[in-house]
């Protein structure tokens, strides 16, 4: 049995959240083909500037390491994909879908233990990213890789 190219690109962009969240920069490069471009963009109230663009598999490996902080002891970030649009039109595929990036902080276990009657996670989750994902993907010998990236943020984004 084969996978539907559909679902293949939706792993295609599994894979990316993924390697997002463990701040992965060779598991993302993988993902692009080598001429692969980002554009990232402000897109807060429909506006549409551009923050950053990034030209070729190398340079987004660069970005990953560099623009992309480590996560801390007992932290964690979780992207969540939804409403998902793939358009395929022979090796070429456009997909979009909305994101929404949280942060989350596991609480610290008490020296003595959690309290009795203690239930569930313990922690924090707080969303801190939003926006869409808008993929250009191609076929390739391997499968599907992506050619073009846009990701339009919808809150402010600083790198200061």
């Amino acid at each position: 049995m084969t996978m539907a190219d559909e679902t293949i690109i939706l792993n295609v962009l599994g894979q990316y959240t993924r390697a997002h969240d463990r701040r992965d920069p060779d598991a993302m490069a993988a993902l692009f083909a080598p001429e692969a471009t980002i554009e990232i963009v402000d897109a807060v109230g429909g506006a549409s500037r551009s923050i950053s663009r990034l030209e070729g598999r190398d340079a987004i490996r660069v970005a990953v390491r560099q623009m992309m902080a480590p996560h801390g002891y007992r932290a964690w970030s979780q992207n969540v994909v939804n409403a998902p649009i793939i358009v395929i039109e022979g090796d070429h595929a456009v997909l979009d879908a909305q994101f929404m990036v949280f942060s989350i902080l596991a609480a610290e276990v008490p020296d003595g233990g959690w309290p009795t009657g203690t239930f569930g996670a313990q922690g924090r989750i707080v969303p801190i990213e939003a926006g869409q994902y808008r993929l250009t993907l191609r076929t390739v010998a391997d499968g599907w890789v992506i050619s073009a990236m846009r990701i339009e943020h919808r809150l402010p984004m600083a790198f200061g």
